[in-house]
């Protein structure tokens, strides 16, 4: 004899709460990933200005990427009836490591080893890996921001010239960002509506 049958009604509530907590999943994470490029495009602005404070500003980024990236790695783990925190460990020792490696870079700069300039695009470098590997391990949007930095150093290293690409790039990146939440989130009601 086979296992219980299972109470259809008490499985179309499991799908329907399934759909719930995907729905807010992916509303997190594109708050989260908005939040995260606009963020950069603000350091953008600074570093353009050539504000003396471009370097301590993408430093600071290193523990608000961390808490953002942490925090959704909570709320994936609290998902459901299955509680898995280890998404979120892995996300406070990712972010550590970066921060750590930001930190060795500005131990450096005060060598004399390295300048203000180039310790800031060090770390701006650290942090945009630091993001696209959070995409890689957590949510593929923060790969984005990863990228969005990477695009960042190079027209900041390269020449002002390319300024404009960086807020075109954004620009798509918030696009894309919020295009993918209103689609997924017709995919999921089409899907919750034709649950019986």
């Amino acid at each position: 004899m086979s296992g219980p049958t299972p109470n259809t009604a008490s499985s179309g509530n499991t799908i329907s709460l399934e759909v719930t907590g995907l729905r807010k999943s992916w509303r997190l994470t594109t708050l989260v990933a908005g939040l995260m490029v606009l963020l950069a495009l603000i350091g953008v602005g600074l570093t353009y200005a050539n504000s003396s404070h471009a370097p301590q500003y993408w430093v600071w980024l290193t523990p608000v990427y961390g808490i953002l990236c942490i925090g959704t790695a909570w709320s994936r783990g609290s998902q459901g009836y299955k509680r898995d925190f280890s998404l979120v460990f892995q996300q406070v020792l990712h972010w550590l490591g970066v921060g750590v490696a930001i930190s060795l870079d500005f131990l450096i700069k005060k060598t004399g080893e390295e300048n203000s300039p180039a310790a800031g695009m060090s770390a701006l470098l650290i942090l945009a890996l630091g993001c696209y590997l959070a995409g890689i391990h957590l949510e593929w949007l923060f790969a984005l921001v990863g990228v969005l930095l990477t695009i960042t150093l190079f027209v900041v290293a390269k020449a002002e010239q390319y300024q404009w690409v960086i807020f075109v790039v954004g620009g798509l990146i918030l696009v894309v960002i919020f295009t993918w939440h209103r689609l997924r989130r017709r995919f999921l009601s089409a899907a919750a509506a034709s649950t019986p």
